[in-house]
């Protein structure tokens, strides 16, 4: 049957719900500007390398394993996974800061 006690628990338990999920966005974001900025601190970088893997894609966010001249291997992200248009197999110049792809032109 219906428990009247137990139902105003419940309704009591949603605004610290929504707490949690509202104090979970604001660390995500924090996190995300923290990261972005640490690499728009470093130097740009551009060098012609070869697209060797795509591993993941959390969200907006892709990352790549490329392939240097020099054989160099690199493990590079892009927060406009929608924007900028990589597959495995892709060669050309690239630019980038710290691990955040910039810019990519394919050869």
């Amino acid at each position: 049957m219906f428990d009247r006690a137990r139902s105003l628990d419940y309704i009591k338990m949603v605004p610290i719900f929504f707490c949690i999920l509202i104090a979970l966005m604001i660390a995500f974001c924090a996190f995300y500007f923290f990261v972005k900025r640490q690499d728009n601190n470093k130097e740009i970088v551009t060098r012609k390398i070869k697209v060797l893997e795509k591993p993941i894609q959390q969200g907006n966010i892709e990352w790549y394993v490329v392939e240097c001249e020099n054989g160099e291997r690199l493990k590079l992200r892009s927060f406009q996974a929608n924007n900028v248009l990589i597959t495995v197999g892709d060669e050309g110049m690239i630019s980038y800061k710290g691990q955040t792809i910039q810019s990519f032109q394919r050869k």
